[in-house]
């Protein structure tokens, strides 16, 4: 196979030959990939694996990935911290469906305030914490719900390299425009999954999650990883 059929077929975010990631890649957790309750295997070269030892925190398997529960404080930790330098590009990836969306919903953290990445105010925002601001990334008014409970999506935030930092955010693979452009060029280290500091647990499933750095990836790697996690989620790009 060649071209698009190739990467749609295996796409390998941590298959170099396809994608070309290689060190860039920090973390890719794989849909039905070492998916287990205690630990969710890193599918990329540096091990850094999501691990949780306490079974009342741990998700249930669900659909070849993780079901998080709020009320149950699902959450995990990785084995190592992912830093992102001040000015740095990175990407994250993750396709997830949501359950609840009652309050904000923590993907990545530091285990406390200092840093983050979450769903925030429902179904409608980004809000990140780099370096020492919180910034809101708030895609057209604010109020489309672009991430509702229900549907499975795959969300792309991707933070372009230099002293601005805007953010972008993609959805299904198909840019969110922003009335307002996002920008926060600070550092950040992440090494929770699912919650914040012992609160903002995430709600609902989580299929794929990754992030690349340094230097993100190329608009083109973007793409190709978009219609790849699209297309094996059998997922529409299409907002």
């Amino acid at each position: 196979m060649s071209g698009r059929a190739r990467y749609k077929t295996h796409g390998g975010i941590p298959q170099g030959s396809t994608n070309n990631l290689g060190s860039n890649l920090d973390f890719y957790l794989q849909w039905k990939q070492g998916v287990a309750v205690g630990q969710w295997d890193d599918q990329s070269a540096n091990a850094n694996h999501a691990t949780q030892s306490t079974s009342g925190d741990q998700a249930a398997l669900a659909e070849g990935g993780l079901d998080f529960e709020f009320s149950e404080a699902d959450h995990y930790d990785f084995g190592s911290e992912v830093d992102i330098a001040a000015e740095e590009a990175f990407t994250v990836w993750i396709v997830s469906k949501h359950e609840s969306n009652s309050g904000n919903a923590c993907i990545l953290s530091l285990n406390n305030t200092n840093h983050l990445l979450e769903f925030f105010n429902g179904g409608n925002k980004i809000r990140t914490r780099l370096g020492a601001a919180t910034t809101n990334i708030v895609p057209g008014g604010g109020s489309d719900g672009d991430f509702p409970t229900g549907e499975k999506f795959l969300l792309t935030v991707e933070r372009e390299a230099g002293g601005t930092g805007n953010l972008v955010l993609y959805k299904n693979g198909v840019l969110l425009p922003q009335n307002s452009q996002a920008a926060n060029p600070g550092d950040a280290e992440f090494v929770a999954l699912g919650a914040r500091n012992a609160d903002r647990y995430f709600d609902g499933i989580m299929y794929d999650v990754a992030c690349a750095r340094p230097g993100g990836t190329s608009p083109a790697h973007t793409e190709r990883i978009n219609a790849y996690l699209c297309a094996k989620h059998g997922i529409s790009q299409t907002l």
